[in-house]
C-alpha cells in the first residue's frame, strides 16, 4: 500500500498551506471601510504575487517585524496562481483573516503532480498605518490534511533523523474519507424525474468538489456548494426532463475531490 512519504522538508512546505480548521477568536465582521479594505487587498497582492513571481523577498516589506524569523526560515512555496478568496476583518478593522486560494503542487507521493487549488489561511494586521502578513501558533504547522503539530517519531532536534512515517495516512485512506451514501441513481426516462447523492466530508479540512459531466439533453446535474467544509456535507443534485433520444446505456458523472485529487463515479441509469 502506497505511503506518503513526508519528511521534514515537504512538512515545513506544507506548514505555509494551512486550511481554514477552525474559527478564530477574534469577533470577526465580513466588511470593512472601502479604503480600509482596497490597502489590505494591495499587501495581500504584494505578498502573494511575490511568492507567484518565485522571488519571495519581495514579500518581506508586508511581514511583520513578529514574525520576520518565522518567515525567513520557513520553505518559500512556489504558486502558479492565487484569488482572494474571502476576508474577515476584527471588530476595530486592524485585523483580518484573509483566506487565499492558491494554485500550487502539493509535494506528497501518491496524488500526482497536477497542480491543485488550496485554501490558504492568512492573518494581517495593521501596523503604523499598514497592514502587515503575521503568524501565531494555531497556524504554525496546519496543512491540508490537519494540524499536524509535532508528528509521532520526530526529534526534537533540527539535527535528528527523518520522522517516524510508519503511521502516516495512506492515499487510500485518505481518499475514502471524502465519500458518497450511494454510486448510482435511477431516473425515470419517460417523466420528470429526480434523485440525489449526499457527499460527506470526513478530512479534518475543508475540501472542494468539481463535477465532470457528460452534455446529456434534458439532464441537468449540480452540486449546492463546492466547498465543504470538514466534518460537513454536500448534496449532488440530478432531474431529467425526458428528450427525444433517451441515453440507452448508464451515463457517468464523476466528482473530483482537491486537495486530494480523488475522484469518484456516480452512475445514472434512466428506466
Amino acid at each position: 500500500m502506497l505511503k506518503l512519504i513526508l519528511p521534514r522538508t515537504i512538512l515545513a512546505a506544507l506548514a505555509f498551506l494551512p486550511l481554514v480548521l477552525a474559527q478564530s477568536p477574534l469577533d470577526l465582521f465580513s466588511k470593512a471601510p472601502p479604503d480600509v479594505d482596497a490597502a489590505l487587498r494591495d499587501r495581500i497582492k504584494i505578498f502573494f504575487q511575490a511568492h507567484v513571481d518565485g522571488k519571495p523577498r519581495r514579500a518581506e516589506e508586508v511581514v511583520a517585524e513578529d514574525s520576520k524569523d518565522f518567515f525567513y526560515n520557513m520553505k518559500k512555496p512556489k504558486f502558479l496562481s492565487y484569488e482572494i478568496h474571502k476576508i474577515d476583518y476584527a471588530k476595530d478593522f486592524n485585523k483580518a483573516k484573509a483566506i487565499i486560494v492558491v494554485e500550487t503542487y502539493v509535494p506528497v507521493l501518491g496524488f500526482g503532480s497536477k497542480p491543485m487549488k488550496v485554501p490558504v489561511t492568512t492573518l494581517w494586521k495593521i501596523e503604523n498605518g499598514l497592514w502587515y502578513w503575521y503568524i501565531d501558533d494555531d497556524l504554525i504547522n496546519s496543512t491540508p490534511f490537519g494540524k499536524m503539530g509535532t508528528p509521532p517519531g520526530v526529534s526534537a532536534n533540527p539535527n535528528g533523523g527523518l520522522p517516524d512515517i510508519s503511521n502516516t495516512p495512506n492515499a487510500a485512506t485518505l481518499w475514502q474519507q471524502v465519500k458518497p451514501d450511494r454510486s448510482a441513481v435511477e431516473l425515470k426516462a419517460g417523466e420528470p424525474s429526480s434523485a440525489q447523492v449526499t457527499i460527506h466530508n470526513g478530512m479534518p479540512g475543508s475540501v472542494t468538489l468539481e463535477l465532470r459531466k457528460p452534455p446529456v439533453p434534458g439532464l441537468e446535474v449540480k452540486l449546492d456548494r463546492a466547498q465543504i467544509p470538514a466534518g460537513e456535507k454536500a448534496i449532488v443534485s440530478f432531474h431529467y426532463e425526458p428528450a427525444k433520444n433517451v441515453p440507452r446505456e448508464a451515463v457517468r458523472v464523476d466528482v473530483v475531490v482537491q486537495p486530494t485529487n480523488a475522484m469518484f463515479p456516480l452512475r445514472i441509469t434512466f428506466k
